[in-house]
């Protein structure tokens, strides 16, 4: 349904869609600062344990994982791009069989603040390794203090252009790093893409299908930077973004032909950064694993907590000089702080509008600016105290990934519904085989979520 033709006045509402190479790039930067964040979870985290277990049997995981979760990721920006509506207003707005989610992803800013002292340890381990003379302790709080002085912001535009150059820097170093070391990695590469079960990885307490589940969890598209996109996306003005944020009151049904187009269009452009965002993941995962494997895993080391970082670059200085190791400790570094400042603006922005939602800023003398800068330090507060109090940074970052991955699957299904309750069909999804990836990965993403849960738990027991 729409209203037809629209007249001037009104013809630019919603912009034509970058029709260029050079205008699409222009529009990467959503899709840039979520790999950014994204590869310094997971990728950097489990990855290498996987290489240093396993050597190159189960590398078969990567473009599996990869390209299949990102489509539920794509369709929830794309939700937001073609209504205007993230999808958790979305939700909050639908009865309590949906609206009950909203509450899950809210409160998960809580639970994924648990995980970051995961990345928090790591970073402050990798820049312990650089420079000693600063205790790790220390590492930690001026890692966070860096992080706020940059979120703290508020400046959408400042987040995509420290996390694009930190992507692009340590996605070069570690192409440089483990390419390096082909000559160790190169010749089991063909039987490590063969489909397989992999065997026991003493470093995350699992093997076999729960290892598969475990890095169906880890790898790709994690709860912050997935939540987080979503309102990059929004805060770039794309697509319906657009004639709200210039102030106009605008319906889907207020819609010319013309602009569902435009639409259509910006929906198409929302695929292709993903599709990018999820070679990128592939490849950076493809090195991370590799490098592991020609060091960790030919010097039999199985590493685990803080010492997965350490012990690859005391290798690759054995093998290659410190040269290698700086080089490698400083893409580490850059992956891991991209991880921090991406979730930490995009789960506070997350905060900020559900308290709108619920009339904060109507009924209560208090500003968005205050709420988002208190989310922020909360946010930042959590994982460093956790990391002072306790050295358990992989089994918090595992229960945290863990609990809020059935979420992510519940958040793809959710969108899947909505999308398809759009109203006007030629902006419902109408590519079946993505529709399908879609709701394969959400499906795997709960029960990943519900396994993966158990067992940290029962870690976290001493069962």
């Amino acid at each position: 349904m729409s209203t037809g033709s629209v007249d001037a006045a009104t013809e630019s509402r919603i912009s034509e869609p970058p029709s260029t190479l050079k205008e699409f790039l222009s529009y990467m930067g959503p899709a840039w600062v979520f790999t950014a964040s994204q590869i310094g979870g997971g990728e950097v985290l489990s990855v290498p344990l996987g290489g240093a277990y396993l050597g190159m049997e189960g590398i078969w995981l990567i473009p599996l994982i990869t390209f299949t979760k990102i489509f539920g990721q794509y369709y929830l920006v794309r939700y937001g791009v073609m209504t205007g509506d993230t999808f958790l207003d979305a939700l909050y707005e639908k009865s309590w069989a949906l609206k009950w989610i909203f509450y899950y992803v809210f409160l998960g800013g809580l639970i994924y603040a648990i995980g970051l002292s995961g990345h928090l340890g790591e970073t402050a381990g990798a820049f312990f390794e650089l420079y000693p003379a600063i205790s790790t302790n220390l590492w930690m709080v001026l890692t966070v203090l860096a992080g706020l002085g940059i979120v703290m912001t508020r400046s959408y535009d400042l987040i995509e252009k420290i996390a694009t150059s930190l992507l692009w820097i340590f996605l070069v170093l570690i192409a440089f790093v483990s390419l390096s070391t082909a000559n160790q990695w190169m010749s089991g590469l063909a039987g490590g893409l063969i489909p397989s079960v992999p065997g026991q990885v003493s470093g995350l307490g699992v093997g076999g299908m729960a290892f598969v589940l475990t890095m169906f969890g880890w790898i790709g598209a994690g709860f912050g930077p997935t939540v987080s996109y979503v309102w990059f996306a929004k805060d770039k003005v794309m697509g319906m973004f657009e004639p709200i944020d210039d102030g106009h009151d605008i319906d889907k049904y207020d819609l010319s032909d013309e602009e569902i187009d435009r639409l259509k269009g910006w929906g198409d452009i929302v695929l292709w950064q993903n599709l990018l965002s999820s070679v990128i993941l592939a490849v950076f995962s493809f090195f991370m694993w590799t490098a592991a494997a020609a060091t960790l895993h030919t010097q039999g080391i199985q590493p685990s907590g803080f010492t997965v970082i350490p012990e690859m670059a005391a290798i690759f200085t054995t093998q290659f000089g410190q040269w290698s190791a700086t080089l490698f400790l400083l893409t580490t570094v850059a992956a891991l702080f991209s991880t921090l400042i991406g979730p930490l603006y995009g789960m506070s922005r997350l905060w900020e509008d559900a308290f709108a939602l619920h009339g904060l800023f109507d009924n209560f003398d208090i500003t968005r600016d205050t709420v988002f800068r208190g989310t922020v330090l909360l946010f930042a507060a959590i994982p460093l105290s956790l990391n002072l109090l306790f050295e358990a940074p992989l089994i918090l970052f595992a229960l945290s990934g863990a609990l809020f991955a059935p979420v992510i699957g519940l958040m793809y299904l959710s969108v899947m519904y909505m999308s398809f309750d759009i109203d006007i069909d030629s902006l419902s999804p109408t590519r079946r085989w993505a529709v399908a990836l879609a709701i394969f990965a959400g499906v795997v993403m709960i029960v990943s979520g519900v396994w993966e849960a158990r067992g940290s738990i029962q870690t976290l027991l001493g069962l």
